[in-house]
């Protein structure tokens, strides 16, 4: 799949989103593990992320190719600042219609308008590879998530008591939330 489209930030700034390409792996691996290390509430902690540049360029070439999942890189004068991107759930046929959901913002990027932007090019891509809903989950206390999730009619289906476990050992529930494409 392919996205290119340049758009004015909040500040003034000129944001480009485009689809990834191999290219890009090693600022995609950067962006990664540095949001990783901002937020609690990424999936892994940044020494999780242990891909090589070359295995990201092969997996960034496979996605680029894909029709059935895209990553989008939000880049500011130069800087990825953030991506976004969906895959199908699964291969099977009663689950083909279904999309995982995934975003990643830079803390000094926060406020910007780059996730709103993000996600409205991921909903769009979605779409137009024929998916009948996105699917993602967040952390409860990530109110930041939720709420633009819910600017995009996410709703919440389901919860994941426990769903995601600290490094000091406490737990926290995960809000399961769709999108009816």
């Amino acid at each position: 799949m392919d996205y290119y489209r340049e758009l004015t930030l909040q500040n003034g700034q000129t944001c480009i989103l485009k689809t990834a390409s191999a290219d890009d792996a090693a600022d995609v691996l950067r962006n990664l593990r540095l949001t990783s290390q901002e937020t609690d509430n990424m999936l892994r902690c940044a020494d999780e992320i242990t891909l090589t540049e070359e295995q990201e360029r092969v997996y960034l070439a496979g996605v680029e190719r894909s029709s059935d999942a895209i990553l989008i890189c939000a880049v500011v004068d130069g800087v990825l600042a953030g991506a976004a991107g969906f895959n199908p759930v699964g291969t099977a046929e009663r689950c083909r219609h279904r999309a995982e959901f995934g975003i990643s913002v830079q803390r000094k990027f926060w406020g910007m308008g780059i996730g709103t932007a993000a996600l409205a090019a991921v909903v769009d891509a979605a779409r137009q590879a024929g998916y009948e809903q996105l699917e993602l989950d967040v952390v409860v206390s990530n109110r930041r998530a939720i709420a633009l999730y819910q600017k995009f009619g996410f709703i919440k289906y389901g919860l994941h008591p426990g769903g995601f476990r600290y490094r000091d050992g406490h737990y926290e529930d995960l809000f399961l939330m769709l999108l009816p494409l």
